[in-house]
Formats: C-alpha cells, structure tokens, sequence
C-alpha cells in the first residue's frame, strides 16, 4: 500500500482529501490508495462513490463532560488498536491526514508504527487535533498562511492553499444551467450551509422567502438545505411562489457553482475555497459555535481580500441578510468586483504542489 487518507465528518475535510487522491492516481498510474473511515459515515458514502477502498474504524469524540471524558478514555485506546491493526496489514508507505475524528486516530496510530504522517489543515485556525498532529507530522500543507502561527512544529509547514477537486470551476455558466436544469435568463442565489445545510440560514432564508423573493421571477434559488429541512423548505418555496431548487445535498457541486450567480455560505474553508475557484461571489455568514470562531477568522480573511462580504450569525441575521442580497443583486458592478477578487484569492497550485511532496516520499520509500 503506497498511501492511506484519514479523513472524515463533513465534506470540509473529506473533500480535500478526495482531490489529492484524483489528483495523484492522475500523476502516478499505479498508485495504491486507501481511506480510513467510520462506517455508516459521509466519508463512507463519498469514498466508495469514487470507488477508493474503504478501511472502516471506530472515531470517538470527546464530550466536554465528565462522563465524556471517561468514556473517551475508555474507548480512544481501542480506536488506535483498530487502526494500528489496519496500518500493519496495509503497510503504507504514507498517511494523509485531513481532518476528523478518523484523523487524529490515524495520525497517532501512524507515529507508533514509525510511518510518515502528511497533515492538510483547511481552516485559518487549526483545531486542537490538528495542533497535536502538527507536532508529529513530517509536513503539514495550510490552507490559510495565519494557520502557522497557532502551530509548534514550524518544521515541514507549507501555504499552499486549500486542495480542491479539479471538476470544480470547469463548467461554464451554460454548462452548469443546463447540467441542473435551470433557465440560463435567471440570477441564480445559491444557499449553501456546508455538506449538511445550516439551519440559522435556512431559517433567515425562510423568512424572506414571502417578503424578499416572492414575485421575483428574475430570481432563482439554488438552495443546499441539508436532510432535516428539505421538505419544509422546498414546501415554503412552492407556497410563496418562489422559483427554487432544494435539495439535500447536491452531487454536482461543479455545475450548481459554475451556475451561481451569488453564494449565501457558512465561513468552512473548504466551501469557500470552492466557490473562490469558481468566481462567485459570497455573502458568509460564520457558524458563530465554530472551535476558535475559526470560521469567522476564515471569512475575514475572504472579506479583506474583496471576494464578498461577511455578516454575523445573530438576531438580525433576517434584516441583515435582505440587505447584503440587496446591495449585491442590484448592482451588477458589485457582483463583477467580488466575481474577480474571488478568482483571484484562490490558490490555484495547491493539488500539484501537495501531490508532488507525495511523490517525492513514495519515490524515496
């Protein structure tokens, strides 16, 4: 076995994952790859539809709790049993860790048998997994520069920007349109609360739906609502006479980007790095319970660059949405300057610089 990713929760971090993946079975025919993962899981059902072999393992999170603490340290031992005893059986040459509770496992199980640990941090403030994994990783990839200076381990540290699949941003407009079935004469509002939906936005969504956007017919939603309120929301748009597109979770993510015209967004890193390469403009609203207020930190970073604007997740979230949709969609000027900013905050070169460090260790091993 040449590599194993570990990677899993959300799409912020399978996804990065998935695109280095692509990227190195493209560069280096041959290659073996596996994941780790939990079963029952979104990286379980995202991995096997890219058809990578799948090694499944127990993740347990820590609760903050006494009896979550207990059971974490009950239980955490086990997890490592069960990924050392896949690690010894596959040999790899390399682990990849993206991020998850799979990550940590993984990256730990990996310092024990002495194999080199690759770590991606997406976010502009690394969690506290990520920090301890820093600590034993050989390179650690970042998709924001202020990532280092939360880090110890400065060794191997390298801005590269966030690894994002290569189908994304390929599409045009037309292209994207037509792959979702929607009229090209429309502006197309995109919603999207990460890989499971954002229910804050989905509710302040809701809430303008018969105020804002009804009789709106040059306005198309385009809306990612998560599983729980899909039905509630797609029922909504039909009762406020709102053309709209609801679904839970949207597979192809290259054509609703390339069809988006504008992008009511969380602040995840690798949402935003997304819809950075595809030149859309963003309104971000952070998830405010965020480890660090990582997500806000991300979204600043987006908003000083040009590419959108930011508004916080409160009360007046309502009132303060229908006011930055506003200001974007009647000024077309506007949308085109966060269009071109956008474009140009991406960092383009993050899957080959990422695959060519892999490269370089596989050949030496």
């Amino acid at each position: 076995m040449d590599i194993i990713f570990a990677a899993g929760g959300t799409g912020g971090h399978i996804f990065p994952a998935l695109a280095i993946a692509n990227r190195l079975s493209k560069e280096l025919p041959g290659v073996s790859i596996a994941f780790l993962g939990r079963a029952k899981s979104m990286e379980e059902q995202l991995i096997k539809r890219y058809g990578y072999d799948m090694q499944l393992i127990p993740a347990i999170k820590m609760k903050r709790s006494l009896l979550g603490v207990l059971g974490f340290g009950i239980g955490y031992p086990i997890t490592i049993l069960r990924a050392l005893m896949v690690l010894g059986r596959l040999k790899p040459k390399l682990v990849f860790a993206t991020g998850g509770y799979v990550a940590g496992t993984a990256g730990v199980a990996a310092a024990l048998r002495g194999i080199p640990l690759f770590l991606q941090e997406q976010n502009s403030i690394p969690g506290l997994a990520s920090k301890l994994l820093n600590r034993l990783a050989q390179n650690t990839f970042l998709g924001f520069p202020q990532a280092a200076e939360h880090l110890k381990n400065k060794s191997g540290l390298e801005f590269t920007g966030n690894p994002i699949r290569d189908e994304i941003g390929t599409l045009t407009r037309a292209e994207g349109c037509r792959e979702l079935g929607i009229s090209q004469s429309n502006t197309n509002v995109l919603i999207i609360g990460g890989s499971q939906g954002a229910q804050s936005i989905n509710a302040a969504m809701e809430s303008l739906l018969s105020i804002y956007f009804k009789g709106r017919t040059d306005l198309f939603l385009i809306w990612q609502s998560g599983s729980r309120d899909e039905e509630r929301l797609a029922s909504a748009c039909r009762n406020a006479g709102v053309n709209a597109l609801v679904h839970p979770f949207f597979q192809k993510m290259d054509a609703v980007y390339s069809a988006a015209d504008i992008a009511v967004c969380r602040g995840g890193a690798i949402t935003l790095a997304e819809l950075s390469k595809s030149a859309v403009p963003m309104i971000i609203i952070p998830y405010r319970f965020a480890t660090a207020n990582h997500q806000e930190a991300n979204a600043l970073y987006y908003e000083n660059l040009g590419a959108g604007m930011m508004i916080r997740d409160d009360e007046q979230l309502p009132l303060n949405l229908a006011e930055a949709l506003t200001r974007i969609l009647e000024s077309k000027d506007l949308r085109e300057k966060y269009s071109q900013a956008s474009r140009q905050t991406f960092s383009s070169n993050a899957n080959e610089m990422i695959t060519n460090k892999i490269m370089e260790l596989l050949r030496k091993r």
